[in-house]
């Protein structure tokens, strides 16, 4: 009867999440379904659900998702994300160093579909050293992402590690291989190939100014990443947020900024808080342990049955914070303390390799509609970057578990 609850809860939250229902209210909605299909009371319910809602945990990463979001924000309207990418251009002067730049630097930028931000300036670079408009896509699109498996300021990881309960350094750590195997794939393919003699510009400045400027106009996000080494990171975002307000070269109102605008990181913070609740909700089914045993003595590698239902959860709703929302509490119980942080790293890198690639992922439909590219185009130039992001976690997995 579990079983059949757990189907019914899972099918619930896929079906919502498709409908366009906010991840959040979709999981607390169907841990609310699954905790009264298994047998807690209304009461019960309500008391797990308020504790997963309050929980510190849940408070301090909703905290840290707005604080993201705001970041964010305030570099595009203040002008500092523009003074960024034309201080870059000034630096690298080659075409092709700033193609492989842009992308990894605006993977920072955590709002949906945010990969377009950097479209317009890999549109036109690319112009300048002859690629097709396929892999202008496929590089604006994978070079960004690869960076999600190590950005502390990457809402999915911080969300995987809050879940997992994994520290996040450690999760970093163990997902840096498959990071790296992306960057030196996507270089590999999509750059070595560019013609050096037709990626030189003769304007280029790299005197100690030109340094300071880039610098400068990339400091928030610099401090962000390296801050949450030693303070919080909701402490480490505040301290972004107030150096993008000293340098701002625009003028804003900076209330309408931060609460007008704000609809979208409203949703996220929904989200996380509907993920910790439906987590919570998990461990309170007296049953789940028994039945998380029953399925241990299958026989079948719990490995395997991680990364089917990566693959096939995050496919189907286009979200890697479905597949760590829903197999994390599932999964992870059943593992060894000391490999908790492998198991986490599998099925994180796994569901992501599969939302990269599914037609729901925002960020790629969204290119593909700017490159004007298809699906086929945008897919032939995968063939050989997207198996090495899923197999580098395969073969890190075994290595660290």
């Amino acid at each position: 009867m579990l079983i059949l609850a757990i189907a019914i809860a899972f099918s619930f939250i896929l079906y919502l999440v498709n409908k366009g229902v906010n991840l959040g209210f979709a999981t607390a909605g169907g841990g609310v379904l699954l905790a009264l299909l298994a047998g807690l009371s209304v009461p019960e319910t309500a008391r797990v659900f308020l504790l997963g809602l309050v929980a510190p945990d849940t408070l301090e990463l909703a905290a840290d998702v707005f604080l993201i979001v705001v970041l964010s924000k305030m570099m595009q309207d203040y002008g500092i994300l523009d003074k960024m990418v034309e201080s870059l251009e000034l630096l690298f002067g080659s075409p092709k160093a700033l193609l492989y730049v842009i992308p990894c630097l605006l993977s920072s930028f955590s709002a949906v579909g945010a990969a377009i931000i950097a479209a317009p300036v890999i549109d036109r670079l690319g112009d300048e050293v002859g690629i097709s408009r396929a892999k202008k896509a496929a590089i604006n699109l994978y070079l960004r992402h690869a960076w999600y498996f190590v950005l502390p300021i990457s809402v999915s990881l911080l969300n995987a590690a809050y879940v997992s309960g994994a520290p996040l350094l450690e999760l970093i750590k163990a997902q840096i291989p498959t990071a790296l195997a992306c960057l030196v794939a996507g270089y590999l393919v999509y750059f070595r190939p560019i013609k050096t003699d037709r990626a030189v510009r003769s304007k280029r400045d790299r005197s100690i100014q030109s340094i300071m400027k880039t610098l400068k106009y990339t400091g928030p996000l610099l401090i962000s990443v390296i801050l949450v080494v030693w303070i919080p990171f909701y402490i480490a975002l505040l301290a972004a947020c107030a150096v993008t307000y000293l340098l701002r070269e625009k003028e804003k109102n900076l209330y309408d900024m931060l609460i007008k605008g704000q609809g979208k990181s409203y949703n996220l913070i929904y989200a996380v808080a509907g993920v910790m609740v439906f987590k919570n909700i998990i461990g309170s089914i007296p049953a789940m342990e028994t039945l998380l045993q029953s399925v241990a003595n299958l026989g079948i590698p719990l490995w395997i049955i991680a990364v089917v239902l990566s693959i096939a959860l995050a496919f189907i709703s286009g979200s890697t914070n479905v597949v760590t929302a829903m197999l994390y509490p599932l999964l992870l119980p059943l593992i060894p303390r000391d490999q908790l942080t492998a198991m986490a790293m599998l099925i994180y890198v796994t569901g992501f390799t599969s939302y990269f690639i599914s037609p729901l992922h925002l960020c790629q439909v969204l290119t593909n509609e700017y490159f004007g590219v298809s699906w086929r185009e945008l897919y032939r130039e995968y063939a050989i970057t997207v198996p090495v992001m899923l197999l580098s976690g395969l073969v890190t997995y075994f290595v660290i578990r």
